[in-house]
């Protein structure tokens, strides 16, 4: 048994953004049925992932976090939301990555 509301958690995912995971899975889903998904076996509301949903949600959240391969260049949703929602500390540290990474790409073509 899988309990998403822990993957959710491990990824900062909100609502929302679990809403949209399953559709980019292809599957549409209401925010009642989410919320059922990720409550606990204990609960009441609980309600058991199918296979197919759990298809559904690991194919999307693969493609939210790296984005469609067909997709180039394109920056992920998961990437974007983090940036979008980060502070000033988390893009200090990204813009250094950033910079790294084409240090060693310009190193590596050298």
């Amino acid at each position: 048994m899988l309990c998403i509301k822990k993957v959710c958690i491990a990824n900062g995912l909100k609502q929302f953004e679990i809403k949209d995971i399953f559709e980019l899975g292809g599957l549409t889903l209401s925010s009642s049925a989410i919320k059922a998904l990720s409550a606990g076996a204990k609960n009441k509301n609980y309600i058991k992932m199918s296979d197919e949903q759990l298809d559904s949600f690991m194919n999307g959240l693969i493609v939210y976090w790296r984005g469609e391969k067909e997709a180039e260049g394109a920056v992920p949703q998961g990437l974007e939301n983090l940036i979008m929602n980060a502070d000033a500390g988390t893009l200090t540290e990204l813009e250094s990555l950033v910079a790294e990474a084409q240090m060693a790409l310009n190193h590596s073509e050298s």
